[in-house]
């Protein structure tokens, strides 16, 4: 150890007594400082570190400046349009981690059965009404003479006679228009072309609408004489009977087609009338009605079994 001190001090004291560098000579700390000018200079990197890293600062405002840019571009776009809550767009996907719910089955309300009244179609209200007295008096006319030609004559010969007269008018026309044609040597064609042109074809549609209807009064009727015959209800069965004993009466005084006739020219003045004084014709119903079932009331209160069993 002694031995090599004195070389260290020696090469200590020879770094101290290096002779100044000449004027043209370069000198290795020269090539540092002019990295350090190209880089910007020593000051950078004798700054302190900082929590902020200057990589980090320029990302995040390249983030800002894609979320300005998205947010002006939704800005642009239109609003869209609000779903309704019911609708299958509407209703929000199921979460790949949410646990499936099974869904409850869906079970088909009962439907009630179809009522038993089938709305009027509003030819027949405007005919019954007259709301064109010219075609509510034509189909009044021709029903009414048609009611009393069956009463003086069989089904057959008002059939025929109504074919003979239909047939006698056509063929008329159409000799009087042949010779019409002839003298004054037009071609007019044959008179009935437009209706014989015409698709006089019933429709289906229609064809299915009234056997519906049709089908479902049945339905009701016969529904409704099982009650009565099988006397599911007594009162109703007694009221029945009470009612087939009066026609016997009104069938003994008056035929089917008269029965029919009446009926006619009812249905074609009583809903005028009552149109008319609705409101009188309504306060004496309710006092007949209010005496009848007072009076079946009492009946029922007399004589015993013949309650409900709703009371």
């Amino acid at each position: 150890m002694d031995e090599q001190s004195p070389d260290i001090s020696s090469s200590h004291s020879g770094d101290e007594r290096r002779e100044p560098a000449q004027p043209g000579e370069r000198k290795p700390w020269d090539d540092l400082d002019d990295v350090l000018d190209l880089t910007g200079g020593a000051g950078q990197f004798s700054q302190p570190f900082s929590g902020s890293h200057p990589a980090r600062d320029i990302e995040e405002e390249e983030e800002d400046e894609e979320e300005e840019r998205g947010a002006w571009k939704d800005s642009l776009e239109p609003s869209p349009v609000e779903e309704e809550p019911g609708s299958i767009d509407s209703i929000s996907p199921v979460s790949p981690h949410s646990p499936a719910v099974p869904s409850a089955p869906m079970e088909e309300p009962e439907r009630p059965p179809a009522p038993c009244t089938a709305p009027s179609g509003s030819v027949v209200v405007d005919l019954i009404y007259w709301r064109d007295i010219k075609r509510s008096g034509v189909v009044f006319g021709a029903s009414l003479f048609l009611l009393l030609s069956l009463s003086v004559f069989s089904i057959v010969s008002v059939l025929a006679y109504i074919a003979l007269a239909l047939l006698s008018v056509t063929i008329s026309l159409r000799i009087y228009k042949g010779i019409l044609q002839a003298i004054q040597k037009s071609e007019e064609g044959h008179p009935f072309r437009s209706i014989l042109e015409s698709n006089l074809a019933v429709p289906e549609d229609l064809v299915q609408k009234y056997c519906n209807v049709a089908l479902n009064h049945v339905n009701c009727t016969v529904k409704e004489l099982r009650h009565l015959f099988l006397v599911e209800d007594l009162v109703d069965s007694l009221k029945f009977a009470v009612l087939m004993w009066v026609f016997t009466y009104i069938g003994a005084l008056f035929n089917g087609l008269t029965l029919l006739i009446v009926a006619l020219i009812s249905l074609f003045s009583i809903p005028v009338i009552y149109e008319r004084h609705q409101t009188q014709v309504d306060h004496y119903l309710a006092l007949v009605n209010k005496n009848l079932k007072s009076t079946s009331d009492l009946i029922l209160s007399k004589v015993p079994g013949l309650k409900r069993k709703a009371e």
